[in-house]
């Protein structure tokens, strides 16, 4: 009987291991490489031994979640001469192919949301991510650009858990600002947002409206109904699988780069 072909490693970089909104995707890549012979291989790359282990390894090519930035992570990659797709978000120059979401976009098309809404005073909650940076950004620009009056702006260092998006909105009442929508750069962020607001006595979205941004679909899953701008996570993960695969088979090139449509799905909290 003829022995089976040893699986490969795959190496998966990300900036840390419990990255929420990459999760599904990650899952549908894994997926999607196991019945051609590949899995995905994480650990901590970061630092002298984790860049020697990265190299010793030599796997077949790399995920990245996020941006390739970390010059030691970034020369490592390119040292090993392997396909690399950064995914979520890509570095100004990627070092291969990217999947990606127009984060900047999305923050634009939030306030839109909000401005053809007739909400005047806004305000925006988000977490210390390059993503979540980049959906930031195009909410304020795009916000002043047609007008809307910019209340509050909270940065949230962490935000991992449903009292870290709590934390935020409760910073954001702490600056004392009157705000009649606010939007959130994650669906954790939004639904913290929500609870919140209810616990005291903001009626949503009567006294405010909440705008989210969801990764894994859960928000249709919240009593209130959260409006959402999000994409597909597990279709995301399946393209960069399968970027993967072709460029391992040599179907496809270096370079190359793909953008996921964010999609709105309005609902009650708006």
């Amino acid at each position: 009987m003829a022995s089976l072909p040893q699986p490969r490693p795959i190496a998966l970089i990300a900036p840390r291991l419990d990255a929420g909104p990459a999760s599904r995707a990650v899952q549908a890549c894994a997926e999607l490489l196991a019945p051609a012979g590949y899995y995905l291989a994480a650990a901590p790359w970061g630092g002298a031994s984790g860049l020697s282990l990265l190299s010793g390894m030599r796997p077949a090519a790399a995920l990245v979640i996020g941006p390739l930035d970390d010059p030691g992570l970034r020369s490592t990659a390119a040292a090993l001469e392997i396909p690399v797709v950064e995914t979520w978000s890509a570095s100004a120059r990627p070092l291969d192919g990217a999947i990606v979401i127009d984060n900047v976009e999305a923050g634009r098309m939030a306030a839109r949301h909000l401005a053809a809404r007739r909400h005047a005073r806004v305000a925006c909650i988000s977490a210390d991510n390059p993503w979540e940076r980049a959906r930031r950004e195009g909410f304020i620009a795009s916000a002043a650009a047609l007008g809307l009056e910019q209340m509050a702006d909270i940065v949230q260092p962490e935000a991992q858990h449903m009292n870290d998006g709590r934390m935020a909105f409760l910073r954001l009442l702490a600056t004392n600002t009157i705000f009649d929508a606010v939007f959130c750069t994650s669906d954790l962020l939004a639904a913290a947002a929500v609870s919140e607001a209810h616990n005291r006595d903001l009626h949503v979205p009567q006294d405010l409206a909440v705008l989210g941004f969801t990764d894994d679909g859960s928000a249709a899953q919240w009593a209130q109904g959260l409006t959402t701008l999000g994409i597909d996570a597990a279709a995301l993960g399946r393209r960069a699988g399968q970027f993967l695969l072709d460029r391992l088979q040599g179907e496809r090139g270096a370079g190359e780069r793909e953008t996921i449509d964010i999609a709105l799905e309005e609902r009650l909290s708006t």
